[in-house]
């Protein structure tokens, strides 16, 4: 263990002093097909919870600079990003949200890193490689993007198109750099020591031809938990230029080994309600499923939808500890997950582009309700209810190339007897983003 670790490490020193030197030696030459970006976001969040002490506002600048070169002779290239973020105030609770506590339990006033660092690699156009620290994004994990900056992964990732339509897809990472933290750490769970998870392991297949289109994709915690999830879609053209489109999902989790035990996942399973449990040694079990069927409609400046999910278990949200948002249920809310045991939710959402009247300016009203929720353990031992009511506003400033302002309402409730996990306290945020961004080449 500790010898593939230092190889890892080696690995990653190696390739971040390859991708600082290639690119500036690349650049002496001109800058045709090199790619420099400066993104800035400005980012406060504000939330208010039923418990009064839990009350809290962060809010801080996030930088990043991302460089990626061509491809030297049609197979090799580099890329890599610097991340910083500096506190600009901070209220209430203290705890992590735009930035991380540090030890002394205060927000840090910033931090910086190099968050992507990797040498990319393609043949042909049939297939390509990333090797080294990256975004990733997929069904099943992804980078979160809801915070100052993203959060990365480190390993590798490939991509193969044998025919047109068809992509074959993979990954396999060591570790990750927390969306608010300065560090790559290993993975693990809510109760088990650092680099317990050895790797992350994704496989996928999509096909997309015409208005139609499937994904397959099975996800690994090695030891903890597994995933596969199956979505397919069709898209109807309307009159008067409209269409409607139909998706449908099966989702399942389980258990995947020795780290799965009692309050290993604390946040969304009770298990440890289970008469006799030892928190960290009784070994637990998941056999969590969903299903969903969603309807999109659009006609002009106008979209509309719904969708309904139904669970059987309880499905896992997070594939490791601090992991948060990969959750590909067009039920699933911000604030808390919304696939609960034996829940059942449904969605309605509006949308419309003001550009007639306002250019650039849309927004998005959604609601969730969750009902039957219950304890994933013993049904008599809590039940649940719960809703989310989101409100979603963005403006790309016509006036200021790469300006763009966004406002997210998300108020939250629930009605509870007993315990359940994943059914949060009542919750109301106020989340405001500005984003810039400069192409320098």
């Amino acid at each position: 263990m500790h010898t593939n670790k230092n190889k890892y490490t080696y690995g990653h020193t190696a390739l971040l002093a390859a991708s600082l030197i290639m690119p500036l030696s690349a650049m002496a030459l001109g800058t045709t097909g090199h790619s420099l970006e400066l993104k800035t976001r400005g980012i406060y969040f504000d939330r208010d919870f039923e418990t009064d002490s839990n009350d809290r506002s962060q809010s801080g600048l996030g930088l990043q600079l991302n460089y990626e070169s061509p491809y030297f002779a049609d197979f090799i290239g580099v890329g890599v990003s610097g991340y910083s973020v500096t506190k600009l105030d901070a209220s209430g609770r203290e705890t992590t949200d735009v930035l991380s506590v540090d030890n002394d339990g205060d927000v840090q006033e910033s931090f910086g890193q190099v968050a992507q660092a990797f040498v990319k690699l393609k043949y042909q156009d049939l297939a390509g490689a990333k090797l080294g620290r990256q975004l990733h994004k997929s069904m099943l994990l992804s980078s979160s993007g809801s915070r100052a900056v993203p959060n990365t992964f480190s390993g590798g990732s490939f991509e193969i198109e044998p025919m047109k339509g068809l992509n074959l897809y993979g990954a396999r990472y060591d570790e990750w750099s927390p969306r608010a933290e300065s560090s790559f750490e290993a993975f693990q769970t809510d109760n088990s020591a650092d680099g317990a998870i050895d790797y992350i392991d994704t496989v996928g297949a999509s096909y997309a031809s015409g208005p139609f289109s499937i994904n397959l994709e099975h996800l690994r915690a090695q030891d903890f938990l597994s995933k596969t999830g199956l979505v397919a879609a069709y898209t109807f053209a309307l009159p008067n230029s409209s269409t409607l489109k139909f998706t449908g999902g099966i989702h399942t989790s389980r258990d995947d080994g020795k780290l799965f035990v009692t309050g290993a996942e604390g946040s969304e399973l009770d298990d440890e309600d289970l008469p006799g449990a030892i928190n960290g040694v009784t070994a637990s079990d998941n056999d969590g499923q969903g299903v969903y069927f969603a309807a999109d409609w659009k006609l002009g400046n106008v979209e509309l939808g719904a969708a309904l999910a139904q669970f059987d278990g309880a499905w896992i949200e997070d594939n490791f500890a601090g992991d948060h948002g990969t959750n590909p249920f067009p039920t699933g809310g911000v604030l808390a997950d919304f696939s609960n045991r034996d829940e059942r939710v449904w969605m309605l959402k509006a949308g419309y582009d003001w550009k007639d009247y306002v250019t650039g300016l849309k927004t998005i009203l959604s609601y969730k309700d969750g009902r039957n929720a219950k304890n994933s353990v013993d049904s008599s031992l809590g039940e649940a209810d719960e809703n989310e009511l989101a409100f979603d506003l963005s403006y790309q400033l016509p006036m200021v190339k790469g300006l763009a302002v966004r406002y997210i309402y998300l108020d939250y409730h629930s009605g509870k007897t007993g315990r359940l996990d994943g059914v949060k306290e009542d919750e109301t945020d106020h989340r405001l983003y500005v984003d810039y961004s400069y192409r320098f080449f």
